[in-house]
């Protein structure tokens, strides 16, 4: 028994060292959450038949370089998805909210595949705001470090 809780410490403050900074981002998140958060650069000397030039909002760059910055983003996110089988947003969302703090590092990697994803291809970032997935897994992960730091009666 205080095996566990020792690992179940060590394992929270793993966490809680690598995400405390990122909790500020929570109301940010909540608050555009459904929105778009990317724009086309439209300049006045643009011609018509050039590249749009996406233009993200500054403060989703800085969330997505700080959650790179965890160490917590896994290359390896597909082989998660695999083996839990998720395929759509929805999948997404219904495993953030039933994890608990054993399945913590699932959020994390569903996490990745937006934040790695939009590396190259970056309407992932917009689509992780829009969609609720950051706000969501971000919202998740504060929920069971707070939960589980409770000492046991």
């Amino acid at each position: 028994m205080e095996n566990e809780n020792v690992y179940r410490r060590e394992t929270i403050e793993k966490y809680r060292q690598a995400t405390e900074k990122m909790f500020r981002y929570l109301p940010w998140l909540e608050e555009k959450s459904g929105n778009k958060m990317v724009s086309r650069y439209q300049g006045s000397n643009m011609p018509e038949s050039s590249i749009t030039i996406p233009v993200y909002d500054s403060t989703l760059l800085a969330f997505v370089k700080e959650m790179n910055a965890t160490g917590l983003m896994d290359r390896n996110y597909v082989y998660v998805f695999s083996r839990n089988r998720i395929r759509s947003e929805q999948d997404e969302l219904r495993m953030i909210k039933q994890a608990e703090l054993k399945d913590i590092e699932n959020i994390f990697h569903i996490m990745a595949k937006y934040i790695l994803g939009g590396m190259t291809k970056g309407w992932l970032w917009s689509r992780a705001v829009e969609n609720g997935v950051f706000y969501h897994g971000l919202k998740r992960i504060k929920e069971l470090l707070e939960v589980w730091d409770r000492p046991i009666a």
